[in-house]
This record gives C-alpha cells, structure tokens and sequence, in this order.
C-alpha cells in the first residue's frame, strides 16, 4: 500500500477474479480447469497478430498435470483445429503451465490462476494450502501472485466466507502469512475485479496495520534495540529518542532528534 505507482495508461482491468466454486477432490478441481481452458480460448491476438505471453499457474501439482491432459486431450480432437493452432502459437509466445512451487523468475504478460482448493463433494471445506501453510508460505504465495506484467485472472473454489473473513485470519496468525495472507489476497482480487474502491483499501489497510502489529511485537524483544534506546536515553537527555516510531507503513526502531540536526533513524539488527 505504500507504493505510488503511475496512473494507467489503459482501462483495462489489471485483475479478473472468478468465483468457481468447483469441488476439490483427489488434488483435483475440474471445474476450475474448464474455466482455466475457457479463458484461455478467449485469449486474442493484437493488432499485429501475436499472442501475448501466457502463464497457468495452480497451487498444486496435481491440478497443473490435469490442466495439461485436457489441454492435449482437446488439441487433439476432431474439429478443434482451431484451438490447436492458437495453443501452438501460444506456445511460441512462451505457454507454460506450473505448479507454485516451480515459478520462480518466469514472467508472462497474463498469468491465470487456479486457487484449486474448495469444498470437498460432501460440502467440508478443509482450510489446508499445501506449502503455503509452511511458516514461509507467504514467499510462496508473492511469487506466484508477481509473474503477471500484464494482467492476472483468478480462478478461486475458497468459499468467500473464509476468505472474506481475512481480517480474523490475519489476527490468529498474527502475521501477513499463510491462509492470512492468501485470503486478503483473494479478498483484495475480488475488490479490484469488482471495482469496489472502499473494500480495495480496506484491505490494504488491514495489512499494513498487521504488518506493523507483527513488527512492534518482534521489537518488543529486540534486546539490542532497548539496550541502545537506554544508552541514548542516558547520554542525550534533551534529545528527542522514539522507539518503534511509525513511519509510513514501516516501524523504524529508534527515531533519534536534536534540535538543530537532522533525524537520525537507528535500525537495530541483532
């Protein structure tokens, strides 16, 4: 939320979400497979007659393998020249098809995403994401949710009364990070796809207010920071010393002033 990027040149959407509510099962969600392949096929060429690059990314390997049989199972039926053809030209454009945990540089102009978690076919949702679950899931998430210069399309089974329910994520896990951080992002899509400005920022806000909860806490026992905070304290009465000073959407540990002089912040790396 604190970047300010440049106004946009195009009208275009940046973010389409598609609430699927396919069923989950075996690793497996074909419904949102046929979405994933439906907005494939309404991928069209420009002016000059190329296709831009695209990327399908899944959040798990299961559902990048199915995703790839019906793909190959439809170019290779009757009546689907088609079909064939911009599959193979899309693969010039440099198609690929992957699993989260094996994009890591590729960037495409369009990346389509397949949450692939939902309700199981006895309508139980189970809240388990695979890596994104680990205690560094969040890392996993930023990678697949950044290879897109152009556009993004979600295709997501996450029933919205959990994901829409991010805020009480973000507090049990006390950190921006796994379902937490997952669910603000599918909340975030949906805003943006909805062109809902007020529930955009109010995500925005909530991260940045979580994010600045988690690092307060990590400073609390920083015993570095109150070691130099003290000393200060001790040899500069008349200066001006904050810790955990908020600055933006970032905590500087130590904001040291004294009239006269310029402001010294104080990151306290222990």
């Amino acid at each position: 939320s604190r970047l300010k990027p440049l106004p946009a040149k195009s009208s275009e959407k940046p973010i389409k979400f598609y609430q699927v509510n396919g069923i989950f099962e075996e690793h497996i969600n074909e419904e949102e497979a046929e979405k994933v392949i439906e907005i494939l096929k309404n991928i069209k060429p420009s002016e000059n007659g190329n296709y831009p690059s695209i990327g399908i990314a899944t959040f798990n390997i299961t559902q990048r393998n199915y995703i790839k049989r019906k793909i190959n199972h439809l170019i290779n039926q009757e009546g689907n020249e088609s079909f064939r053809e911009q599959i193979s030209a899309l693969e010039q454009a440099g198609l690929f098809i992957k699993n989260l945990e094996n994009i890591q540089g590729d960037e495409r102009d369009i990346i389509i995403i397949s949450t692939t978690y939902g309700r199981k076919k006895n309508g139980k949702f189970v809240q388990s994401f695979g890596p994104i679950n680990h205690t560094k899931g969040y890392k996993l998430l930023n990678v697949i949710i950044t290879r897109a210069k152009e556009k993004i399309y979600i295709c997501n089974s996450i029933p919205e009364e959990f994901y829409l329910n991010y805020s009480d994520a973000l507090k049990q896990e006390k950190s921006n990070n796994r379902k937490a951080a997952l669910y603000a992002y599918l909340a975030y899509c949906k805003a943006v796809s909805d062109e809902d400005e007020q529930k955009r920022l109010e995500v925005l806000n909530e991260l940045t207010a979580s994010n600045l909860k988690s690092e307060a806490k990590k400073l609390e026992t920083n015993n570095l920071l109150n070691e130099v905070y003290s000393e200060l304290k001790t040899k500069y009465p008349n200066a001006k010393i904050i810790k955990n000073h908020q600055f933006g959407g970032y905590l500087l540990d130590i904001l040291f002033e004294m009239e006269g002089r310029k402001p010294i912040a104080i990151e306290c790396l222990s």
